[in-house]
């Protein structure tokens, strides 16, 4: 039997790839499905990403990317969600190449894809998923990061910190506190 994740982040992109990581990292059981079809795989050199200087192609970033949400614990699978299924507090994907993921919440960084968010009749905003300013939808436990809410500039600097921040805002919403990270942060 599949394991329930915490959160499945639908997307290997900048965004996808960030929030996974954070996520793995403040301790939640994280998925990530990955088709690759992220179109920074075509870049010859990504110069917009910060601690970077090196400007790696987007393929070079995105396996970095990969292996930084890997150490954190995030379960990777290669694939497309084809499906998914509100069964009332767990969401059941199905997989193209067959197979099924479940998870409590989802966080969909699909980029241009509207395939999984029009399965949940997402409310759009035009030609993107609606969402609210730490990217929340209308529908419970769905939030959205990147270029499927349509606020950004798809630069990858730009979208791996839509990732992160929308998955600070996941993190708070479970806890029913805002999430800080650092001992600091919290007056030690």
């Amino acid at each position: 039997m599949m394991p329930v994740f915490d959160v499945l982040v639908v997307g290997g992109g900048p965004a996808g790839l960030s929030a996974a990581f954070f996520l793995a990292q403040a301790g939640l059981r994280v998925g990530l499905v990955d088709d690759g079809g992220s179109p920074l795989v075509k870049a010859a050199r990504v110069e917009d990403f910060p601690a970077r200087p090196d400007a790696p192609s987007g393929k070079t970033l995105l396996a970095d990317l990969t292996a930084q949400a890997e150490r954190a614990g995030a379960e990777l699978f290669a694939g497309e969600v084809v499906d998914v299924e509100d069964a009332g507090g767990v969401f059941f994907t199905r997989l193209a190449q067959g197979g099924h993921l479940q998870a409590e919440r989802l966080l969909l960084a699909t980029g241009d894809s509207l395939l999984v968010p029009a399965r949940l009749g997402l409310e759009k905003d035009g030609v993107f998923v609606a969402s609210d300013r730490q990217g929340r939808t209308g529908y419970p436990g769905v939030y959205v990061a990147g270029r499927v809410r349509g606020l950004f500039p798809d630069y990858a600097g730009v979208v791996a910190g839509d990732g992160i921040w929308v998955a600070v805002a996941l993190l708070s919403d479970l806890r029913g506190e805002p999430y800080l990270r650092y001992e600091e942060d919290r007056g030690a």
